[in-house]
C-alpha cells in the first residue's frame, strides 16, 4: 500500500495593504506536495476592492501608489483585465478549492494567511485551514538563501507568484534532503 502525502496549498495574494487587514485585488494559489514533485490544482480569484473596503478592510494609500509604480505595469494590466467578484464570493470559491483542512503556506509568518484568514473573520466566515496548518514559505527562503527562485509568470501576480513560491520551496527541499 502506497502511503500518499495529502497536497498542501500555497498561497499568495495581491493587496492595497501591508497590515494584517489589508484590502485584497487577487488569490492565487497551487496545490502541491512541498518534498515532492510537481504542482497541481491551481487557483485565481480576482476581488472587488470595493467589497473588501465596505466589509471593513483597510486600504493603505501607500500600497496603491506603489501598485502605480512603472515597474508594475505588467502586473498591474492581468490585475486590471480581470472580471472581480465580491470579496465574499472570492472566499467562499477559495474555501471550495481547499476542499479539506490542509497545511498552508504563505509568504510571511504576518503576511498571506494572516490577511486572508482576517478577511474570511470580516465576512464572517471560518477560515478553512486550522491555525496549526498555517506555514511560512518566507522563513525557508531566508534559511536557505543559496537555493535560488526560478520566477514563473508575471512577478506580483498572485497565481504566478504562488507557483513561483511552491517551485522553489520544492527546491529547498530538495536541497536539504541531499537531491540534486
Amino acid at each position: 500500500m502506497t502511503n500518499v502525502k495529502p497536497a498542501e496549498a500555497m498561497i499568495d495574494l495581491e493587496t492595497f495593504g501591508t497590515g494584517n487587514k489589508a484590502v485584497l485585488l487577487s488569490i492565487g494559489a497551487v496545490m502541491f506536495d512541498p518534498r515532492g514533485e510537481g504542482i497541481n490544482n491551481h487557483f485565481e480569484i480576482f476581488v472587488d476592492p470595493i467589497s473588501c473596503v465596505e466589509a471593513g478592510l483597510i486600504m493603505d494609500p501607500a500600497t496603491v501608489m506603489w501598485w502605480m509604480n512603472e515597474a508594475r505595469d505588467a502586473a498591474r494590466k492581468e490585475l486590471m483585465a480581470c472580471p472581480r467578484v465580491s470579496l465574499r464570493h472570492a472566499l467562499l470559491a477559495f474555501m471550495d478549492w481547499m476542499q479539506d483542512d490542509r497545511p498552508v503556506w504563505g509568504n510571511g509568518a504576518t503576511f498571506d494567511n494572516v490577511i486572508l484568514r482576517n478577511a474570511y473573520a470580516a465576512v464572517g466566515l471560518a477560515c478553512p485551514w486550522s491555525y496549526w496548518n498555517d506555514r511560512c514559505y518566507r522563513t525557508m527562503k531566508s534559511l536557505y538563501p543559496d537555493v535560488k527562485m526560478i520566477r514563473q509568470g508575471t512577478h506580483h501576480s498572485a497565481a504566478a507568484d504562488a507557483l513561483s513560491q511552491a517551485v522553489h520551496l520544492q527546491a529547498i527541499f530538495k536541497s536539504i534532503s541531499g537531491e540534486k
